[in-house]
């Protein structure tokens, strides 16, 4: 590793995120759930939102993007 950068060709990172992406996980008990919050572009969130929901995972979209929220990983991620 390098330190450097890698962009896969399949992230656009040049539309600003417009959406806020939260999935939640189920724990063995309601202390142990998980929610993770990303920031997408509208197109993003509809294809990762309809992957999630066929895997099985509950998700909400919503436009209360925050500064502080992560970027959703690149879609060759999920895919």
């Amino acid at each position: 590793m390098d330190g450097t950068t890698h962009i896969p060709a399949d992230c656009d990172d040049t539309e600003a995120p417009t959406q806020r992406i939260t999935v939640y996980f189920d724990g063995p008990t309601p202390r142990d759930a998980l929610v993770l919050e990303y920031a997408a572009t509208r197109t993003e969130a509809g294809e990762f939102t309809a992957a999630a929901v066929h895997a099985g995972l509950s998700v909400s979209v919503d436009a209360l993007v925050r500064p502080d929220l992560r970027r959703l990983p690149c879609r060759s991620l999920w895919h």
